[in-house]
């Protein structure tokens, strides 16, 4: 089917531009508007932002194999997600099993980030084994090679109830010695972090990933005593080590965000960590409304979208999902930004008041119209 979407305000990321003006969707691309052509329907996106389909960098979507497990197209289109990255919830000995049934059943792109435990992240009683005498190093390095279209990064947490800092010192440099062989990114959970923040990052490379970042829990937070940003944490973005905002249920704190965003350190990546502790509820409620507090906290709206589409899409080796050029693929998202007051909370009992709410109206995948508001054309 072809679109015509007219009089929006095109955001391309990847460009740094927005304009007033009209795209059409044309055999599943982003194509120029052809005056007299007969579309499928005229879209009239006035007052709306047309955008690439939102980069969720962090989900969990192994329904039905993990506890953690949410549907992913209920999660998904309805929220302007086109794109979605798991988190790790399987590791080389469920990927498998996962590839072949939830994704393979599933309308919205699901990328991994492969647990480097094999077990994955099977349930909330106990967590995965990070001794790195058990890493499948052949198996792992094996399924990036059958499957680098899938698989982009190489998934592992760091905190106190999962791995003991002395472990911790030994299995991040084992873990990034795979993930080099495999050509790939290396992604660390820091929540309650096992070792100091800053020490971690100085273990990781250019294009390696620190998610939570904006944690609260513990004394190993991405501020020091005075409430100052680790001096460590700027020295390693200006390595390359890049930072996701990550949101999930524990794994935010709203003063230390705030904190840290009024002394320059934002997020190069917003992503929601959805999964069945919050799921379309606070703390965690849905990436649009993630994105609506960034705003509040004072980033602006260019930088927040990027931060949720061009920036993940280079991560995971696809530029053309972050772009709005003609030719690229039909992964839109329409949207419109409201003035409304919103309340946000988090698990260590802080509270914030927002008054920007992205609200997603219509929402294609590769030209294919997923979602549409009802209220909307």
């Amino acid at each position: 089917m072809d679109f015509l979407i007219e009089n929006g305000r095109i955001l391309d990321p990847s460009a740094g531009s927005i304009t007033q003006g009209a795209i059409a969707i044309e055999n599943g691309k982003i194509a120029r508007p052809v005056e007299g052509k007969n579309y499928r329907q005229v879209i009239d996106a006035s007052g709306c932002i047309v955008a690439p389909g939102l980069i969720d960098y962090h989900v969990h979507y192994f329904l039905n194999a993990t506890e953690n497990g949410v549907n992913p197209d209920a999660s998904s289109f309805c929220c302007g997600i086109t794109t979605a990255i798991d988190g790790g919830s399987c590791g080389a000995g469920g990927y498998e099993i996962y590839r072949r049934t939830v994704m393979a059943l599933s309308e919205v792109r699901i990328l991994n980030c492969l647990l480097v435990a094999s077990g994955g992240q099977s349930n909330d009683r106990y967590p995965e084994n990070l001794d790195p005498k058990y890493f499948d190093e052949e198996k792992i390095l094996e399924l990036f090679t059958r499957y680098p279209d899938n698989l982009v990064a190489i998934k592992t947490r760091i905190s106190h109830s999962i791995i003991t800092p002395e472990l911790a010192r030994v299995s991040i440099p084992r873990t990034v010695e795979i993930a080099e062989k495999a050509g790939v990114p290396v992604v660390v959970h820091v929540t309650d972090c096992s070792i100091p923040l800053d020490e971690l990052a100085g273990m990781l490379r250019p294009g390696d990933v620190i998610c939570h970042i904006y944690h609260g829990r513990g004394k190993n937070t991405c501020l020091d005593d005075n409430g100052r940003v680790l001096p460590g944490l700027f020295r390693a973005r200006e390595m390359g080590v890049l930072f996701d905002a990550s949101n999930g249920r524990s794994n935010f704190d709203l003063e230390i965000c705030r904190k840290a965003i009024e002394q320059g350190f934002t997020p190069d990546v917003i992503s929601s960590d959805n999964n069945t502790s919050s799921w379309f509820l606070q703390p965690m409620h849905t990436l649009p409304r993630i994105l609506s507090k960034f705003i509040d906290f004072g980033m602006s709206l260019e930088d927040v979208i990027r931060a949720a589409t061009s920036s993940p899409a280079k991560l995971i080796r696809r530029p053309e999902l972050g772009s709005m050029a003609e030719g690229s693929t039909a992964d839109v998202c329409i949207f419109r930004l409201k003035d409304k007051e919103l309340h946000y909370t988090d698990i260590n009992g802080h509270h914030f008041t927002g008054k920007h709410a992205i609200v997603p109206m219509m929402t294609f995948k590769g030209g294919k119209c997923m979602y549409c508001q009802a209220d909307f054309c």
